[in-house]
């Protein structure tokens, strides 16, 4: 319950506007089953920043009957939220709290962290031991022959093609070659298609 919040600011130049704002607090007042708080901040920061401005109480406060109103609180005692101050000590607790010590993104530093704690970590070109043959570079397992891929004739315009999703249709314009074609197809029941050849699915009709 602030001057220029409620009333709001722009309704405090017209006396229109201003009535009908009243009429909306008393309508709202009567809302009320058992109690009614209203409230007002001493201090505001308006826009979502910059410095604390001091308020001034809602008029329609001033207009209610005083033996109505009991006041809950004494102003002069509401804590004031310094967010200066606050935002200073979320970052030096943050500075505090982050992790400055040695990360270990190596083989070596691995090793070195193991070695520390006591625990035997081989290196990657570790020396064989006395009578130990190196071991000899394994051999990949050896691969099936991958089936070759059957070869699609080109779509070309007037072509007939059966589409998986759209169905049948017909190539009424083609623009590049290879992998990067792209054809025009027209389908009866969805029109215009544009589609990348090597990836549509067609088959012939």
């Amino acid at each position: 319950m602030e001057e220029g919040l409620f009333p709001h600011q722009r309704s405090m130049a017209s006396v229109a506007a201003l009535e009908e704002e009243r009429r909306l607090c008393y309508v709202g007042m009567t809302r009320a089953e058992k109690r009614l708080y209203l409230t007002w901040a001493k201090y505001r920061r308006r826009f979502g920043g910059g410095e604390q401005e001091r308020t001034v109480p809602s008029r329609f406060l001033s207009e209610a009957p005083a033996d109505l109103i009991v006041n809950l609180g004494d102003d002069d005692r509401v804590p004031q939220v310094d967010l200066h101050a606050e935002r200073f000590q979320v970052r030096q607790s943050a500075e505090r709290n982050t992790f400055t010590g040695k990360t270990y993104n190596s083989l070596e530093n691995i090793s070195q962290f193991f070695q520390e704690r006591g625990v035997a970590f081989p290196a990657r070109n570790a020396a064989p031991a006395p009578g130990q043959r190196p071991p000899g570079p394994v051999a990949p397992p050896a691969r099936p022959a991958a089936a070759a891929a059957p070869v699609r004739k080109a779509a070309r315009t007037g072509m007939t093609v059966e589409h998986p999703k759209y169905g049948t249709g017909t190539v009424v314009r083609r623009e590049g070659e290879g992998e990067d074609a792209k054809i025009t197809v027209s389908f009866p029941r969805y029109g215009l298609k544009k589609l990348v050849e090597k990836y549509a699915g067609l088959k012939r009709g």
